[in-house]
Parts: C-alpha cells; structure tokens; sequence
C-alpha cells in the first residue's frame, strides 16, 4: 500500500528535524536501527493504529530503495545520506595558501547517456566513513578524506559526485613536497570505489 509506505514509513524516517516525528540520535547520517524503530513506533502510536512493524522488512526495502545503506563492519547501524550535513564546497574544501593540487583522477561513465546510481556515491561513503573512519568527513555533496602526515603536513583528498551523476571527481592536495603521499592518498580512496 503505497500510501501507508509513505505516511508511516517514509514520512517518519525522511523527515527533517523541524518535523515532530523524524530519526533522533543521528550523527552525521549514522543511524542506528533502534533509533528506526523508536520513531515509527511513536508515529504509529500518535496515530492510533493497530499494527507492528518489521524492522528487518523495513530495511531490506529502504536498502532495496537506496534510501538508506547498512554500514559494513557496524551492526544495526545505516547510513541515510538525506540526514548528511548540507554544506558548500568552499566551506570544505576552501582556499588554503599552503596547499597545492597535485592528482586528481576521473571516474566517468562510458556512455553519454548513461548515469551512476544515486546510491553509488552512498556506498562510497559508507565505505569510507568505516574503512577510513575519522579520516573522513561526509556530506550530501561529497567526502573529504584528511591524512596526517607530520604534525605541520597533512594530504587531503576530495571526493564528489557531479551534478549530472555522469562522473566522480578525485582530487588530492597537499603542502609542497608531498606528491608521493597525494598519489597514496588516492590510491586509498580510489581502492574503495573500485570494491
């Protein structure tokens, strides 16, 4: 029943947080399965109706959707890219005197009228949010990926999906000197789109 799909599924666990019933306890677009399910359950109770919910059905139809993405390594824990911060890219990846482009690598699709899958760019930050951990920083845009590499140096690498979903930008920075550490910095990030 697709109304019911939309008003006590859907609603609930899209909704922004200036709505009464929307995810709580979902830090940036990590969710945690008992997080889902306390919210449709206090939907469901404000509506009066009568029925249970499964929440293993549930998510297998909002992975199925690519609504939201189960994150590998983290149990009971999903990503819904609808809830990443909005940021700009100059916010992100802004002008910084000291850095300078070194590599950047296209992957683009092969046909001109072809397209990623939205939820191609999820998996991607899904991936790098667990195998990069708090190297990572997501948002609906994008990734940026920060490397220490001494206490004054560190490699960025900026990842994002264009507009037209025909192609995913890599793009690595760093302090001069340090074009060996952007090529292994890419190379990383570059691993994790190809898996």
């Amino acid at each position: 029943d697709i109304p019911f799909l939309c008003m006590f599924i859907l609603g609930p666990l899209m909704a922004p947080e200036n709505f009464p019933y929307h995810l709580e306890g979902k830090q940036d677009g990590m969710v945690k399965k008992e997080d889902i399910l306390h919210v449709l359950e206090a939907f469901r109770s404000s509506h009066n109706k009568p029925f249970t919910f499964n929440i293993d059905t549930i998510s297998h139809l909002l992975e199925a959707l690519e609504l939201m993405f189960a994150v590998e390594g983290r149990k009971g824990v999903f990503l819904f890219p609808c809830h990443l911060p909005i940021k700009k890219l100059i916010d992100m990846w802004g002008k910084d005197p000291r850095m300078a482009v070194y590599v950047g690598r296209q992957a683009c699709c092969i046909c001109c009228t072809s397209i990623f899958s939205p939820g191609a760019f999820s998996l991607l930050q899904c991936r790098a949010s667990v195998r990069l951990d708090k190297q990572a920083q997501l948002w609906q845009n994008g990734i940026i990926v920060t490397r220490a590499e001494t206490v004054r140096s560190y490699v960025q690498c900026l990842v994002r999906m264009s507009e037209s979903l025909e192609a995913v930008d890599f793009v690595c920075r760093s302090a001069k000197g340090s074009e060996t550490d952007c090529m292994s910095l890419l190379s990383d990030v570059m691993a994790l789109w190809k898996d």
